[in-house]
């Protein structure tokens, strides 16, 4: 697991992610990386910036493939319960295995919301810090079993088995929610 976090520390201090991210607004860590559960290289970030434009996103879109030279990527405008929200994701091999980042510039309130989420998780495993380890392990499980990403589970459907569903292990979260 630490692994992971250097991997994503790496990417956003040494080869200038976070720095490159301030020029455009305030950027947060969010996801599996704020809580502490990351399961793999993935990395979640929110922008703070209610005025990004087109050209904006030719400027960072310029960085991120100058920089991190990704085997995928994929920028976008689009519009998200009715607000607009910016996108740029990407998948580099720089660091000699996968890794993956998503970056969105959202207004302050979806932040705040994300962030009270992230705060809130992190305070349920103060309380019970063995959640840590069976949000992970149930993560990890479903990566191996290749139902963890785009239209199949996310990282949101674990918490909300473990947090509000009492859910313990991989297989009681696949006895409870299927298969997709």
């Amino acid at each position: 697991m630490d692994n992971y976090k250097n991997n994503a520390d790496q990417l956003l201090y040494d080869f200038g992610l976070l720095n490159e991210l301030n020029n455009y607004g305030t950027p947060y860590s969010v996801g599996s990386y704020a809580m502490d559960l990351m399961a793999w290289n993935d990395l979640d970030i929110c922008v703070s910036n209610e005025s990004m434009t087109t050209e904006k996103l030719y400027e960072l879109t310029s960085f991120i493939l100058n920089t991190f030279h990704p085997v995928w990527y994929e920028a976008k405008k689009d519009v998200i319960d009715g607000k607009t929200a910016w996108f740029h994701g990407f998948e580099t091999e720089i660091l000699g295995e996968l890794c993956n980042v998503d970056i969105w510039f959202f207004d302050n309130d979806t932040i705040t919301k994300s962030l009270d989420f992230s705060k809130n998780i992190k305070q349920k495993l103060l309380f019970n810090p063995e959640l840590k380890e069976i949000v992970i392990n149930i993560k990890q499980s479903l990566i191996e079993n290749e139902q963890y990403g785009f239209d199949k589970f996310s990282s949101m459907d674990v918490y909300k088995a473990v947090f509000e569903d009492n859910v313990r292990s991989y297989k009681g979260f696949t006895e409870k929610y299927g298969d997709k």
